[in-house]
């Protein structure tokens, strides 16, 4: 028997074209005394950069993933039937009987290919088999499926000392495997066997969720509710934990009881999802407005006499953003100072007018940050 091999490339597929020049004949009277010569030999391997013409002796490798073509040749009209080891693959059929398609599994190790020849008699040949063995090795990521927060990024690890060389196809991912954007990656690699596989990986981008309460504040009650804020936007899943002990999906406000209105308080909220987190925190200022009890006077005298003709409030000295506002009995609006109550009352109107001997109102807003109780209270002008 004479076999001329000829290797041709296309692309990505290799050929081998063989010739035969002669078969082995064998008399009619003789085909069930004598077995039929089996020839395997491998034609084709797609997606793989093996080419071999195997022999029964000779251990052979193919990669993981890939398809191999084997044809058998024996006496002229001869069938063939065909076995793979369990787990090796799976047979596919063609349009000649002593062609096979192998689709070779995941499974890594050595298996076998058979092949039995049965001639026109119905004389069956012994087995004749090939070993194979599957090799390659896919990328082994360090997590199923990877995720970041917005405004972040994730880099994707993966068993890199397996491989000769590896790429991705998208070109937005970094050659350290940093990913920005949510999708699925390919990652091309080349192991040390020369196979050349295709992993995937999915990368997805959670929201940052928000939460905000509101600005830093004094409260003179022992009792409030805390509000978490500008949640409207959050996942339903987000999951909001308070300082208080208190958490849970939807829990965006809370109770407080028993607060201690004369020593300052912080209360946070943390608001979650995945592994993306906001949080905010507020001061409730304790009430010292009781600084102010008995200090502000509450009677003067504006006579020009050149004595107690303003209302001095020494007070408000430390406090540059204060305004006082003044009312009659009648809830008019007779007075209001500019910030720093920087020139005392000296009891003429908004118009410039002396108001007459009566008891006024007033209200004082502090404005720092911290005092939202406004002070509040009585001065009666005397002339």
């Amino acid at each position: 028997m004479r076999i001329d091999n000829h290797i041709k490339s296309l692309g990505r597929l290799l050929f081998i074209e063989m010739t035969i020049g002669s078969r082995l004949k064998f008399p009619a009277w003789l085909c069930c005394l004598a077995q039929p010569e089996i020839l395997i030999f491998q034609l084709l391997i797609i997606f793989s950069l093996f080419i071999f013409t195997p022999t029964l002796s000779q251990n052979q490798k193919v990669c993981i993933g890939s398809k191999s073509v084997f044809a058998a040749s024996g006496v002229k009209g001869s069938i063939f039937d065909y076995s793979l080891s369990q787990d090796a693959g799976t047979l596919m059929e063609t349009q000649h009987n002593d062609t096979i398609i192998v689709e070779w599994s995941d499974f890594k190790g050595v298996y076998q290919i058979g092949v039995r020849e049965t001639s026109l008699q119905g004389c069956k040949g012994n087995w004749a088999f090939l070993d194979i063995e599957i090799v390659g090795d896919y990328a082994h990521f360090t997590e199923l499926y990877y995720t970041f927060c917005s405004g972040a990024g994730v880099t994707v690890e993966f068993n890199k000392s397996k491989f000769q060389s590896y790429r991705w196809v998208d070109e937005t991912v970094s050659p350290d495997g940093y990913i920005n954007k949510s999708g699925i990656y390919e990652l091309i690699t080349v192991d040390y066997n020369n196979c050349t596989l295709s992993s995937f990986i999915e990368v997805i981008e959670n929201p940052h969720p928000n939460v905000s309460i509101d600005a830093d504040k004094i409260i003179c009650t022992p009792e409030f509710t805390l509000y978490a804020r500008d949640t409207e936007n959050n996942p339903a899943e987000t999951f909001y934990s308070w300082s208080t002990g208190e958490s849970g999906e939807f829990l965006t406000q809370i109770n407080v009881y028993n607060h201690d209105m004369k020593r300052d308080s912080k209360f946070w909220v943390r608001a979650e999802f995945e592994d993306c987190h906001a949080s905010d925190t507020i001061t409730i200022f304790a009430c010292h407005t009781e600084e102010f009890e008995g200090k502000i006077p509450n009677t003067f005298t504006p006579n020009d006499d050149g004595d107690n003709d303003f209302w001095n409030i020494s007070l408000l000295k430390d406090y540059p953003d204060c305004i006082v506002e003044v009312f009659d009995r009648w809830g008019r609006r007779v007075y209001i100072s500019s910030k720093d109550y920087p020139i005392p009352w000296d009891g003429r109107d908004i118009n410039g007018r002396m108001l007459p001997l009566e008891t006024y109102y007033y209200i004082i807003n502090l404005n720092d940050g911290k005092t939202k109780k406004p002070i509040t209270g009585t001065v009666t002008i005397i002339r």
